[in-house]
């Protein structure tokens, strides 16, 4: 496109040059109108015309313009256009030792038949004799370009052409603007051998620039070539092919072969490229390959592509190949048939932990208004998964939604090392990515696997943007029931969680001991609960917990003490040692327990059996898996109660139960008093406890079954 404009400059040349040895500037107004007349446009020049005689004879004409009539606008404006002749031309063939064009605008348009407005001035200059030029260059020219499509800019244009004889040096550089697109600057140099297969030999093309992902780039590519006139296209040999960003360190070299370089087009039968990258702590490599691929009207088309990716970090090593086949249905649709996607990590000079295996298959599809639909199917770390997934493109906000069904999800390869394996950055990269996304999207997972417990049938709704992760509501089968809830993460500094849930007719004993860490109560119940805390990891989570509980078990057992026969050999003793063999049986349990900064106060307890009830308030430090309870145990016996103190404290495994004998001798004076009170005490209630249900069943109505 530059070397045509470049042929109706030398057309003029000839004839300016020429008159203005013959004819003055009218005449020479004249000739030059009179080749362009038959396409309706008007040469126009300034009368103030100079001329020299050294180093040469030159001819200098200013505010060259080739206007059209039509539009009525330039289609070619050359500040300044100055044409040196040789001495060897005043005697004989018209040789151009040195024609230079300064600040010359090109306006180039194309029209709805793919005809560009200086098309028949291109034409014409082919057909006209040809002038040998010796030296030729262009300083500060610029280009607007309208495809039809694209409207495009080539500013700070410099040229230089040195014609050698049998072959002919040209050197370029400039600035290559547009919608859509940043700023790119770019310099080429080449040989021309004009009677070789390969006229284009030694092509070297660099490009500088910087774009919003991969920050200050640059390319180069090392080729020869020839011009196929027909197809207005440049064939390659080999290529080869490189190319740098600043950011994460981001290098590719590659190479090609008979590659085909149109205007707004690009011909690649063969594509291969090797990249590496250092991103935080992980070292990145990958190869790229292609075939048959395009570059037609803003859309490329890849009919096989396949990107096989690995990185490392002190960790782990990671395993990720893409492959498919791009094509456009029309003008705005496109689709990747056949895509594949295949992971696999694994640990790094430890035991190994598989992870992130996946083998699935589907198709992607969208629009050049950025909307987009994927389906894949296969399996997830050994298990069945389906995705389908919608993207619409809102003027200022991408929404994701859709559903993902997974058989199976198995945490416990992934919570070992989470936090160590997040960059430093992670929660900032979070911000960025989702600054203008919004993630929502229905979840169902057949079976969930952790550490400390096994959920099952889960759904929910999925939600995430730049602020928070949600996932509200969430049903799921737990511990042979069932609970319903939330739980929200936000991104703030530090880390702050809430969740709330609601668990009915669940076996306790597993519930409560995986959830709370407490080991000795058993049976069914329910349990509500609503924390909210901070922080990442465990112990901050602890140490920030915050909200309250109730909990209710029926029809259950405590382990560790028997309350029924607590006193049978205890004599005036007044610690019971922990017992895993022993055991309460009871009606129902009710707990109540407000937390705050993970500490509990005033928790209350009530528990009623079938001849006795136990109800007390106490402490618990949830870090240090401490309690601190104290009750009273009340036995029935007819209208008569008695009252028993005792104080439960110790870890959550292994509590102890010590009577409380500070307030069972209260008013007591002497150690002897306080004694035989203790004595008689503890065989009044073995008595009674043991005198059982059957004066409890008989007098005693019982009101509070829940």
């Amino acid at each position: 496109m530059v070397f045509s404009c470049l042929g109706i400059f030398l057309l003029l040349a000839i004839d300016m040059a020429v008159l203005h040895y013959l004819f003055n500037a009218e005449e020479i107004n004249k000739r030059a109108n009179a080749l362009v007349s038959d396409s309706g446009r008007q040469v126009v020049f300034d009368s103030d015309i100079s001329r020299s005689m050294f180093p040469r004879p030159t001819v200098t004409l200013h505010q060259v313009r080739i206007l059209n009539k039509a539009t009525k606008s330039d289609d070619i404006n050359i500040g300044s256009m100055r044409i040196g002749l040789s001495w060897q031309s005043l005697f004989g063939r018209l040789t151009i030792e040195k024609l230079q064009l300064a600040n010359a605008h090109i306006n180039l348009i194309r029209n709805n038949q793919d005809q560009w407005n200086l098309t028949d001035l291109w034409q014409k200059s082919r057909k006209s004799d040809r002038l040998q030029v010796n030296r030729l260059i262009l300083d500060n020219a610029s280009f607007r370009i309208h495809d039809g499509i694209n409207l495009q800019q080539i500013n700070q244009l410099n040229l230089k052409w040195h014609n050698l004889g049998s072959t002919s040096l040209l050197q370029l550089n400039g600035t290559l603007s547009g919608e859509d697109m940043q700023p790119l600057q770019y310099q080429l140099s080449a040989v021309y051998h004009p009677d070789a297969v390969m006229q284009w030999q030694d092509v070297k093309l660099g490009v500088k620039t910087n774009l919003s992902a991969l920050g200050d780039s640059d390319g180069q590519w090392h080729f020869d070539a020839r011009w196929l006139p027909q197809q207005q296209l440049l064939k390659t040999a080999a290529v080869q092919w490189q190319w740098h960003s600043q950011r994460n360190q981001l290098h590719i070299t590659g190479n090609g072969q008979n590659w085909q370089l149109g205007w707004n087009k690009l011909l690649l039968p063969q594509l291969n490229g090797v990249a590496t990258a250092q991103i935080g702590d992980n070292s990145i490599n990958a190869t790229l390959s292609a075939s048959n691929s395009s570059w037609l009207q803003n859309h490329w088309t890849l009919p096989q592509f396949q990107i096989d990716s690995g990185w490392q970090n002190h960790l782990y090593q990671t395993a990720l190949t893409l492959s498919g086949q791009l094509s456009w249905l029309d003008m705005r649709h496109w689709k990747i048939d056949n895509f594949s996607v295949n992971s696999h990590q694994d640990a790094v000079n430890a035991l190994p932990n598989s992870r992130f295996i996946s083998d699935l298959s589907g198709t992607i599809q969208g629009d050049n208004a950025g909307n987009g639909h994927l389906n894949l199917q296969g399996q997830f770390d050994n298990q069945p998964i389906n995705i389908a997934i919608d993207y619409q493109n809102d003027e200022h906000l991408g929404k994701i939604s859709g559903n993902i069904h997974l058989a199976q999800l198995n945490l416990r390869p992934y919570i070992d090392h989470t936090p160590s394996l997040l960059p430093a950055d992670w929660q900032q990269l979070w911000r960025n990515w989702f600054k203008n996304c919004l993630v929502n999207t229905q979840l169902s997972i057949d079976s969930v696997l952790t550490p400390t417990v096994q959920l099952s049938q889960i759904k929910t709704q999925l939600a995430i943007d730049a602020h928070a992760f949600t996932l509200q509501p969430i049903s799921l089968q737990i511990y042979g029931g069932s609970s319903n809830g939330m739980l929200q993460v936000s991104n703030t500094n530090p880390l702050t969680w809430k969740v709330q849930q609601r668990a009915s007719r669940v076996q306790m004993k597993s519930f409560l001991q995986d959830t709370f860490g407490l080991h000795n109560l058993a049976g069914e119940g329910d349990a509500d609960f609503d924390f909210h805390g901070v922080g990442f990891t465990r112990q901050q989570w602890l140490s920030s917990l915050t909200g309250q509980a109730h909990i209710l078990i029926r029809q259950g057992v405590w382990n560790g003490i028997d309350i029924n026969n607590i006193l049978q050999n205890s004599d005036s003793q007044t610690t019971v040692a922990y017992n895993e063999t022993n055991h309460t049986p009871f009606r129902f349990i009710r707990l109540a327990i407000p937390l705050n900064n993970g500490y509990t106060k005033n928790s209350r307890i009530e528990l009623h059996a079938d001849n006795f009830d136990i109800k007390g308030t106490g402490n618990i430090k949830w870090l240090q898996q401490q309690m601190d309870y104290n009750v009273l145990i009340a036995t029935r016996r007819a209208k008569q109660q008695n009252l028993l103190p005792l104080r439960i404290n110790g870890t959550f495994t292994r509590p102890s139960f010590t009577i409380d004998y500070q307030r069972l001798t209260a008013g007591l004076h002497t150690s002897q008093q306080k004694q035989d009170s203790l004595r008689q005490t503890l065989q009044q209630q073995w008595l009674w406890l043991n005198q059982g249900s059957s004066a409890s069943s008989e007098n005693h109505e019982y009101t509070h079954q829940p």
